[in-house]
């Protein structure tokens, strides 16, 4: 049985697909939620650019990337550089 978080990725990973897909929407409106939302959706786009940049790192050595994974790689240097500086107290972020 999948969980809802399975569940919901696959819908966006399906929803991407789609030729009329508007990630400025969904970006929208993910951001006009309450505090305790924002950081909770805070905390899976970190951990995303963090598992693709990994991908990133592999697919790199095999000779394959694509632009999404570079930029990926790319932020999660900076998080890195910010989560050393700064410590979050309503985050779970990873280390």
């Amino acid at each position: 049985m999948k969980t809802p978080e399975t569940k919901l990725a696959e819908a966006i990973a399906t929803a991407t697909e789609n030729h009329y897909f508007n990630s400025s929407i969904i970006a929208h409106t993910l951001a006009d939620q309450p505090y305790y939302t924002i950081d909770r959706i805070m905390e899976m786009i970190v951990k995303t650019i963090k598992y693709q940049a990994q991908r990133h790192q592999n697919d790199w050595e095999n000779g394959r990337t694509s632009e999404g994974l570079f930029l990926a790689n790319e932020l999660n240097k900076s998080i890195e550089l910010i989560t050393k500086k700064y410590t979050f107290n309503n985050l779970s972020l990873p280390k």
